[in-house]
């Protein structure tokens, strides 16, 4: 790092150098200029380089394992342990064409019997519950000590370990049940570690050179040091989305190549969640090469490693009316968020249930909407930075065009209609369309959410951040079982498509200036009041040996 160049040296040395320069090597006069004013280390580029290899690889479990890989295994194991709904006796055919007309195939989910796809579906119910219980125990742990690097990486390491146990319920039909153990777990890691990689982006921003040097010449209330602050988290927010979405299209070419040379078999689909796994954690490892640890405040003398966490949220959430723009946007993120994981959902389950499309057809679409997504975040970058359009903005635009999916696919319910999600190259399309404008949708919503949490609290707020979407994610589920149980699945798209208009009107209403607002007093007053009891305990202290000098002296 000590071979930086000056912005007067850049114009005599190549493009290539120059970039290379740019991307690799830090500014030498930030630590001198900089530094002293700030406790914690200053962002270096090998730390944002940890940061988006991370992503790169993490967010593939998201993108390829939870929206492809597991609906295809776990729906497969699951129609291959089923039995006809008039006689549990008898095993579900292999074919649909083999089932006696009226039946259909049900698969035991404890006490109920459910059809193949609605195993699923509850799956994702059971896995959000316990998601939300541990992640909201463990996260405000992080905001305290030295601990936050260790329990994300602890996570994400148990995450690899438990992707290599999918291929079980595949080899071995009798354990089916397996699998649905493993893809709860599962869940719980991917949860607990996205919410404290997802509170870097407010971290590492605070102690961005970029920002730091805006804070000290501006202020922080001025508009220069704000505008610092977004485009330093709108950077980190796409970057981290757009590598992500990299990575997906990498380990899905690689799933593409295993299984168009193989009998693409549910075995081999297990192996490939294997593979994802042992990807996941080579990135892990770089990650924790590059990346720093910082040091937050200690946690209380009285607090409880079992129960803070869950106190502390509690009485953050008491406090919602001095952080109304924030509790008032993750509202509006409840009903989005669960409308995002369920149309995905429900596109691949209709594509193997009524339209019998292959792995190979679901492969390709998970390609075309890895290549669009990393198009439309940066494209959507690009209109933030040239038109002025701001993340909220971009948010409300984007969920409006992205609530025209569900409304297309309703055009299916519709008697003889030629489209509505009735033919392969209909797949195709959408997931170009889901692409396009869901990625832009997660980029922009955390740049929203980041400006809205008091310092301090990144971890905790982000959890609840995750929890938002997490804890309405099995809402959606739920509605399409029991709408599937009663109708058809087709159906679920009325549902689906509340939940895009809805939110989007809902944000119009969010001022994130007032939410900025709320933030700093909300800081501000929590650090007067740390003071006042700092110096009442201080004082009884004194009171305390006073009196015991008098009682010697007598």
């Amino acid at each position: 790092m000590a071979n930086y160049t000056s912005a007067t040296d850049l114009k005599h040395v190549s493009g290539l150098q120059r970039l290379r320069r740019r991307l690799f090597y830090n500014n030498p006069s930030d630590e001198t200029e900089l530094q002293p004013f700030i406790q914690e280390p200053l962002v270096k580029k090998s730390e944002l380089w940890g940061f988006f290899l991370l992503g790169f690889g993490y967010y593939s479990w998201p993108n390829v394992c939870a929206s492809l890989l597991l609906p295809i295994l776990l729906q497969g194991i699951a129609r291959d342990a089923s039995h006809l709904e008039s006689n549990p006796l008898i095993a579900c055919p292999d074919l649909d064409s083999d089932i006696p007309a009226g039946d259909r195939c049900q698969v035991p989910f404890g006490w109920i019997h459910v059809t193949p796809t609605s195993y699923v579906l509850l799956l994702n119910v059971v896995s959000v519950w316990c998601t939300i219980f541990v992640t909201m125990g463990v996260s405000a742990h992080a905001d305290h000590g030295r601990t936050s690097k260790k329990i994300l990486l602890t996570f994400i390491t148990a995450l690899c370990a438990v992707a290599c146990l999918f291929f079980v319920g595949a080899l071995r039909p009798e354990v089916w049940w397996f699998s649905g153990i493993v893809y709860v777990l599962a869940a719980i890691m991917y949860g607990v570690g996205l919410n404290f990689y997802d509170a870097h982006i407010s971290i590492l921003t605070r102690y961005h050179p970029d920002v730091v040097r805006a804070e000290l010449a501006y202020g922080e209330s001025a508009p220069e040091y704000i505008d610092a602050k977004v485009n330093v988290q709108t950077f980190l927010s796409g970057g981290s989305s757009g590598a992500g979405y990299a990575g997906g299209l990498i380990l899905t070419i690689f799933v593409a190549i295993i299984l168009l040379f193989t009998d693409a078999s549910l075995l081999m689909v297990g192996y490939c969640v294997v593979m994802a796994g042992i990807y996941i954690f080579i990135f892990t490892v770089l990650y924790a090469r590059l990346s720093i640890q910082r040091t937050f405040p200690p946690l209380p003398p009285d607090a409880s490693i079992l129960t803070y966490g869950y106190k502390r949220i509690g009485k953050t959430v008491s406090k919602a009316r001095k952080l109304k723009t924030l509790f008032y946007f993750l509202c509006t993120w409840f009903i989005l968020g669960d409308g995002l994981s369920a149309t995905s959902n429900m596109a691949i389950l209709i594509a193997q249930d009524q339209l019998q499309l292959g792995n190979t057809s679901m492969i390709i679409a998970a390609l075309i909407q890895f290549i669009t997504a990393g198009a439309g975040i940066v494209f959507w970058i690009w209109v933030q930075n040239s038109r002025g359009l701001s993340p909220l903005k971009t948010v409300i635009l984007n969920t409006i065009l992205f609530g025209m999916l569900p409304a297309y696919c309703l055009l299916g319910l519709i008697k003889d209609s030629p489209i509505g999600l009735k033919h392969e190259w209909e797949l195709y399309m959408l997931a170009a369309f889901f692409g396009f404008f869901s990625g832009a949708i997660y980029s922009s919503n955390r740049v929203v959410y980041a400006q809205l949490i008091p310092f301090g609290h990144e971890n905790e707020l982000f959890a609840l951040y995750e929890m938002s979407s997490v804890s309405s994610s099995w809402i959606a589920p739920l509605i399409c079982t029991a709408i599937i149980e009663r109708s058809s699945v087709r159906h679920t798209w009325w549902f689906l498509a509340s939940q895009f208009f809805i939110p989007a009107f809902f944000m119009i209403f969010i001022n994130v200036d007032k939410g900025r607002t709320e933030a700093t007093e909300f800081y501000e007053a929590e650090q007067l009041s740390q003071r006042q009891l700092a110096e009442h305990e201080t004082s009884g202290m004194v009171q305390a040996d006073n009196a015991s000098g008098f009682e010697d002296q007598e």
